[in-house]
């Protein structure tokens, strides 16, 4: 059975909360009076859960109200069953909702219009990048979000991992992001990283004008739930979309991404082009024309994507 994001996201913190304390599944539905199979629902989102079941559930974990408020809150949210919600909103935050999402996804599809996708940043990137948004965060703080970054690029290397298409415009790729050493070891990063198996990254060349013009977004699919889709906002941290009828929209770019994005191989062969003109100082000669003939060549091989994205 389908379930909800925001129900699954609440039922792996409850399922967290009650390990932590120690508790099996069965001791806390006995010591709550509830079924065995009430209980397991409410920890996998299998159930639309009350803000009285969620109160229930983390007294008998011996969690105080005071504590829970945020969880609560989260709730009242679930509850109201938009097919949408603000990743601020999600229990620890933003970052936290989206690794958990993440983590979770069988394929991922993404487009990025103006930076290097997280999953695919280079430490010292990341570094440029988040303190350039956060200009007021201490060495320490900078740090640990660069670490998490880090730790969220691993979902690309487990054992099992799950499949990746990352589609980047050029733009992206241009933007200097710390300096040229860095877009170096980034670009580089890039090329090694599209030589996994699960891993696929197409750059969409600048040529494609006024059809590569859409806003970032990542779309995720899971084997037993429905396809969600998160959308960046600096703001407000990002919005967790899985009402289908929204979702849908994000399917129907896709195909037009294909259509005019470079193939795998020129796509590796553009990126390794462009971090050798970092290499050398000189990144704004030649890329420009690299990629007007790559999708002329694309054009006059039938692959032109149609219409205009928007």
């Amino acid at each position: 059975m389908s379930t909800s994001a925001a129900y699954r996201e609440l039922g792996a913190t409850l399922r967290g909360l009650r390990e932590n304390a120690g508790l099996t599944l069965t001791e806390l539905a006995n010591r709550l009076g509830l079924p065995l199979t009430t209980l397991s629902r409410m920890e996998t989102g299998h159930r639309a859960s009350t803000t009285t079941d969620v109160i229930q559930h983390v007294v008998g974990c011996g969690l105080s109200y005071r504590k829970a408020q945020e969880l609560f809150e989260f709730t009242r949210m679930a509850e109201r069953q938009q097919g949408y919600y603000l990743s601020d909103q999600g229990i620890g935050g933003s970052l936290q909702s989206l690794i958990f999402h993440e983590s979770m996804a069988d394929y991922t599809v993404g487009y990025e219009a103006q930076m290097v996708h997280g999953l695919l940043q280079t430490p010292e990137y990341a570094r440029a990048m988040i303190s350039s948004v956060d200009a007021d965060s201490t060495p320490d703080q900078l740090d640990g979000a660069v670490r998490t970054r880090m730790e969220r690029s691993r979902i690309l290397a487990v054992p099992e991992p799950a499949w990746f298409t990352f589609y980047i415009h050029e733009q992206a790729l241009r933007l200097q992001v710390g300096t040229a050493k860095v877009m170096h070891e980034q670009l580089l990063h890039l090329v090694f990283t599209a030589a996994r198996e699960n891993v696929s990254i197409r750059v969409v060349p600048s040529a494609a004008g006024e059809r590569s013009v859409l806003g970032a977004f990542r779309l995720m699919e899971f084997a037993l739930h429905k396809p969600i889709v998160y959308l960046d906002n600096l703001a407000n941290g990002g919005l967790i979309i899985d009402e289908p009828a929204y979702v849908r929209g994000y399917y129907e770019l896709i195909p037009k991404l294909e259509g005019i994005a470079l193939d795998e191989e020129q796509s590796r062969e553009f990126a390794a082009g462009l971090a050798d003109e970092y290499d050398r100082g000189s990144h704004w000669d030649g890329a420009d024309t690299m990629a007007q003939e790559q999708l002329q060549w694309r054009i006059g091989n039938g692959l032109r994507g149609g219409g205009v994205v928007s």
